[in-house]
């Protein structure tokens, strides 16, 4: 079994020679005579505790503190200050600055070995607990991305008209978004945390057409102005599903953020598009994103009324609507990402597979 490593820093020989004498025989123990010195053995070795002196020149303990937990690297480690100064507020700094232990000079033996073995057996707790979290936030998350994906190709499986819709506006989405969220304009707004929400809930921007009758929804021809306008109700629908949702689970934030795609993605720049008029800014962001990659499908993709536009044709027809259906400057940001976007369009079936979406084939059904 290897032996558990720590790291001691004190610029006193004697110091370290005592705490040799106690631990070198249950660890595997480094020294430093300064916190440089310190920095210097960290750069080799990843220590499972820090011993650590307060009084040291240079760098005292609570700047090396300090610079510990500040470090991503290094945060975690547990440290225990070593000091012979036992006042209650030297104590009481230490803890405030994220020592988990302290141990007074001069050492006694067996109280140092059992502080140490308790400091070291919470942190391997503490760790342990953190993967499991870690593991079962990945199955969860796993899980709402199979769930997801497979309630779009269910849904994706009423529309005769637009079959692969759902699916490849997701993979535009996610290409587009992720540009986009590299941007210092649209930084604060797309964080990661936001963009993983958008791309989840992506699939399911037309998810409201499962409640469109299949007269309307299946219809191969045009559209009549009555039928038009029970069609423009999946907006409103879905909308209001992921309101209803919204209220009832945790992550709001993941409702908000679908029910602003669903609801508003055929809203248009100029403030005619539909179910709100809404115009310009007060059209959500993720929606707006979600109406260039919606139309660019339609675009590209083959239809009863129509062969499939080219990458070039696609793109210059959203280019005509600049200002008028889309954002303006978020199609400039399309087009300057065009050969990526052109890259997913000819490799879409490949991601659909590595995707794993569901599927149901309702012919003869």
């Amino acid at each position: 079994m290897n032996k558990k490593i720590i790291l001691m820093i004190d610029d006193v020989q004697l110091n370290h020679e005592a705490a040799r004498a106690v631990l070198e025989d249950t660890y595997e123990l480094y020294e430093a005579l300064s916190a440089k010195a310190a920095f210097d053995i960290l750069k080799k070795i990843m220590p499972d505790l820090i011993l650590l002196d307060i009084v040291m020149p240079e760098i005292d303990g609570y700047e090396m503190l300090r610079l510990l937990k500040k470090s991503s690297k290094f945060k975690n480690i547990p440290v225990i200050f070593l000091t012979a100064d036992t006042r209650p507020e030297t104590e009481v700094e230490g803890f405030n600055g994220g020592i988990v232990d302290y141990i007074t000079k001069p050492f006694v033996p067996i109280v140092m070995k059992k502080r140490i073995e308790t400091q070291i057996a919470l942190a391997e707790y503490e760790r342990s607990l953190e993967e499991k979290v870690t593991e079962k936030v990945e199955e969860i998350e796993s899980m709402y991305d199979l769930i997801t994906t497979s309630f779009a190709g269910l849904v994706e499986s009423r529309d005769g008209v637009t079959g692969g819709h759902l699916k490849n506006t997701a993979i535009y989405f996610s290409a587009f978004i992720s540009h986009l969220q590299m941007l210092d304009k649209y930084k604060e707004q797309l964080t990661p945390q936001i963009v993983k929400k958008a791309c989840r809930s992506a699939p399911l921007h037309d998810v409201g057409k499962i409640a469109i009758e299949d007269a309307v929804l299946r219809k191969a021809g045009s559209l009549s102005e009555e039928e038009f306008e029970k069609m423009k109700l999946h907006s409103v629908i879905g909308g209001d599903i992921f309101r209803f949702i919204k209220k009832r689970i945790p992550d709001k934030e993941f409702g908000e953020v679908a029910e602003r795609i669903a609801r508003y993605h055929h809203e248009k720049w100029n403030g005619k598009g539909y179910p709100e008029g809404l115009e310009g800014t007060d059209i959500p962001l993720v929606a707006r994103i979600m109406s260039i990659v919606d139309v660019y499908d339609a675009l590209t993709s083959e239809r009863p009324y129509k062969k499939p536009f080219s990458h070039e044709k696609s793109m210059a027809i959203i280019v005509s609507k600049s200002g008028t259906d889309f954002d303006p400057e978020l199609v400039t940001e399309f087009v300057n990402i065009g050969n990526k976007i052109k890259e997913c369009l000819l490799n879409k079936e490949e991601v659909l597979i590595q995707q794993n979406f569901f599927s149901f084939d309702t012919k003869g059904v």
